[in-house]
């Protein structure tokens, strides 16, 4: 029998033909060791990445990747995963680029998810159809009409509608602490750092699910997908409409007959 990614990663294909892997994310703790290959930023790569680099690396190469507290070339993913004390960025010093107020830039900060000191010890990222670990949670990149039918299918059984929050930084937040936090499904927008070095681009957007909405977003993909609600690619129905030109093209013929209007 399939295991529960693998199934996922057929129904997210059959549906949503992304163009890059859907991957699945474990945040480890001190006792958890991956046993799959994968590479290390600091002794494969030969230096620090971002987790979004890995990320990208993980989608569309395939690599699987863990980070460890020394593999992370961005200060904030550490702050998230609890390696680092938050006291310093909760001030509001790093906000100074999105907020003139003090008082907003402590909200702005104190807003990102984030796990407590020491209690995650590495994350490991993988593309769903080669992880040999249960994921806690997946992550999916597509376009937004891909990602609307992401929304569809988290929504079925549910009827409320899927939310999500963004500030428009700090995107990995969401993915390694948000998303397993409050148990929910939500889309996301990429932010500056993730287009700046993980190479994200411009039409992307992406969507989370933790491991308990596997199946029911399975089952809601399969379900809209019978009635034909939605369908990715979306048709274009305007193939169908009878085309209108000048009337110097229907003075070509004078038999033509046509709508003046």
């Amino acid at each position: 029998m399939l295991s529960k990614s693998m199934q996922l990663y057929e129904a997210l294909n059959t549906y949503g033909h992304f163009a890059t892997r859907p991957v699945g994310i474990k945040l480890a703790k001190a006792d958890e060791k991956i046993i799959q290959k994968a590479k290390y930023p600091l002794e494969d790569i030969g230096n620090r990445l971002a987790v979004c680099q890995g990320m990208s690396l993980a989608r569309t190469i395939g690599w699987t990747m863990v980070f460890r507290k020394q593999d992370h070339g961005c200060p904030l993913a550490p702050l998230f995963l609890g390696h680092t004390k938050p006291d310093i960025f909760l001030s509001g010093k790093a906000a100074g680029s999105y907020q003139d107020q003090d008082a907003c830039a402590k909200v702005m900060e104190s807003s990102f998810p984030r796990w407590p000191l020491n209690s995650i010890q590495q994350v490991w990222i993988s593309p769903l159809n080669r992880c040999e670990f249960k994921p806690d949670l997946a992550v999916v990149y597509g376009n937004p009409a891909q990602i609307l039918s992401l929304i569809q299918a988290a929504n079925f059984r549910i009827g409320s509608g899927i939310k999500s929050i963004s500030t428009g930084r700090a995107g990995c937040s969401t993915w390694i602490a948000g998303v397993v936090q409050s148990d929910e499904c939500t889309y996301m927008m990429p932010g500056p750092g993730e287009r700046v070095f993980a190479g994200t681009q411009d039409y992307e957007m992406s969507f989370a699910l933790p491991y308990a909405k596997f199946d029911n977003l399975m089952a809601g993909l399969e379900y809209i997908g019978s009635k034909r609600a939605y369908k990715y690619p979306v048709p274009n129905l305007a193939i169908l409409a009878e085309p209108k030109f000048s009337r110097e093209y229907y003075a070509v013929d004078p038999q033509w007959q046509f709508d003046p209007k």
